[in-house]
Formats: structure tokens, sequence, C-alpha cells
């Protein structure tokens, strides 16, 4: 069974909700089953929290309220010309994630998987340090070449083209 949450983003300069779905695991499921609600191939959005009201009630569906901050999915690449901090990680990736969520959601194919975006996606997980993974005393602060840089962008750019042709 899918939890539905209420999920903002910044894109293009404006506030949209997005309705993100998961998997409850009370089933064995292959594979990632993350996603966002799609209608005929379109991301449904809304503009205003009342608006969720709306879609819950169209779609069946209970919406768990999520946090109320926004998703930030514009500029992300300017934040690797900063020293890597944890924070940064953690928006990048998280972006990373929701691009490719909404990717699977649509029927499109999320980044483009290599050695080289796969290391750059480890860089963004263990630079998050999530106490969860990261030894006491441990603290993991990557860098990233230009060529990383520029796969990360390049990953990023290609999530919102879908996400931008889907909306």
């Amino acid at each position: 069974m899918k939890i539905s949450y209420r999920h903002w983003v910044q894109f293009r300069g404006q506030a949209l909700g997005l309705v993100w779905q998961t998997d409850d695991a009370t089933q064995e499921v292959e594979g990632d089953t993350d996603g966002v609600l799609v209608d005929n191939g379109r991301v449904v959005v809304v503009h205003a929290p009342e608006d969720f009201s709306v879609v819950a009630g169209r779609y069946g569906l209970r919406l768990e309220k999520d946090n109320d901050e926004v998703q930030n999915l514009d500029g992300l690449e300017r934040l690797l010309d900063l020293p890597a901090s944890d924070d940064i990680c953690t928006q990048v990736l998280n972006a990373w994630n929701l691009l490719d969520d909404i990717a699977r959601s649509v029927g499109r194919t999320p980044d483009p998987r290599s050695p080289e975006v796969d290391t750059c996606y480890d860089k963004l997980f263990w630079g998050n340090n999530l106490e969860s993974v990261t030894p006491d005393g441990e603290h993991y602060s990557p860098y990233f070449s230009d060529e990383e840089r520029r796969l990360i962008a390049d990953v990023l750019d290609r999530g919102r083209r879908v996400l931008a042709a889907h909306i």
C-alpha cells in the first residue's frame, strides 16, 4: 500500500505542491517504488495548500503531512562550488532522489548511471554524515572535481527537464 505525502518544491521560481508516494514496506517489493502522483502522464501539482484536499478527494488518497519546508530544485549546481557540507550534500542528494522518483513515475529513465555518476552519488550520500552510517567521531567532507560537478549538474538538469515536460 502506498503512503502519500504533501511535498512542496521550488521549481523555476515558483512553489509547487506534489504528492510524493512510497510503499509502506509491508510486502517485499523489487526495486525503488518511490514516486509522485501522476495522471495521464502528467505530474499532479497544486499551487496552494488547500488544493491538496481536492487532490486527495479526487484520487481517494489520505495525505500525510510532510514538513512545510520547500525543497529547492533551482540552482543547486551553485552549491557544488562551495565547500562541501552536510547540508549541501543533503540538499543535492534529496533533489537528485526526488527527480529520479519523478522520472520513474512518468515512465522515463532516471539519471544516467555509470561508475562515475555512482561515485558522485556515493560521495553525496556519505557527505550527509547520517548517524546511522557514519562511525562515531568520523566526518566525511567530499571533494568534487570539475568533472564530478559537471556530472551532477547534468543529472539535475536532466531531471528538471523531465519534470518540466510533465507538469
